[in-house]
């Protein structure tokens, strides 16, 4: 699989929010509420990028299927803040290939170990997926995005 990142700016916001609302559970569960707009996605965008994230389309042939938001830290250390895939797009093996090729490209610019924190307070969750991709519990925290304060298990996976 060949992916290709860009850079969330205004003439892909629409491609952005259309990944967001085709994720109606994912939004209720995480935010709070059913459906973004690009108020939102603009809002979001500039506030990631003011605590150090990458926001990034994920592309497959020309075509925006995903989204990565994660942070570099300090000493090797990587923050995934989100990866969403557009709802069409998953249940493929596309999430699976889309991280590998987001931890290759980790590892090519030294990172040692990548951490996520995985909203678990609702079934089925996603926990399952990150342990398949080598992810391991760390502890359980709360996350509060949007409207909403989830339970959330602090995942790593050391490179």
């Amino acid at each position: 699989m060949s992916f290709k990142e860009s850079e969330f700016n205004p003439s892909n916001y629409k491609d952005v929010l259309k990944i967001y609302n085709s994720n109606k559970d994912f939004l209720l569960y995480h935010l709070g509420q059913s459906q973004v707009d690009e108020a939102f996605i603009i809002k979001e965008t500039l506030e990631m990028k003011e605590h150090g994230f990458c926001s990034q389309l994920v592309l497959q042939n020309g075509m925006p299927i995903a989204i990565l938001e994660y942070m570099l830290q300090s000493y090797g250390s990587v923050y995934l803040s989100l990866l969403m895939l557009l709802k069409d797009s998953q249940n493929k093996g596309l999430g699976t290939d889309i991280y590998r090729f987001f931890e290759q490209n980790m590892i090519n610019i030294g990172a040692s170990e990548i951490r996520l924190d995985v909203v678990n307070d609702y079934h089925p969750n996603v926990v399952p997926f990150w342990e398949r991709m080598g992810f391991v519990g760390q502890n359980e925290d709360t996350l509060t995005w949007g409207r909403k304060t989830s339970r959330v298990l602090v995942m790593k996976k050391f490179l």
